[in-house]
């Protein structure tokens, strides 16, 4: 008998923070079929997330397989990042 695992994709993972209400909540973004899409995924929202100009931007994939903003107005931080 041939045993046949299921397909696993790769997450992007949003989280949000809110530190001022004391809030944080976690959600599945994206679902990525390689490494290669889920760096262009993150191209895609650091991309996104740069040119709105009410976040600030933290750091990005460069630096840690994650991205991080701040919402200039309400001081929420978001940040991207994958799990298997």
């Amino acid at each position: 008998m041939e045993l046949t695992l299921p397909e696993r994709r790769i997450k992007i993972i949003k989280s949000t923070e809110d530190r001022t209400l004391g809030t944080f909540s976690e959600e599945v973004f994206k679902e990525c079929l390689d490494n290669g899409d889920v760096l262009l995924s993150f191209q895609e929202i650091e991309r996104a997330f740069r040119a709105n100009p009410n976040y600030e931007f933290l750091h990005g994939a460069q630096d840690h397989l994650s991205i991080h903003f701040r919402d200039i107005h309400s001081c929420q931080e978001i940040r991207f990042s994958a799990a298997d």
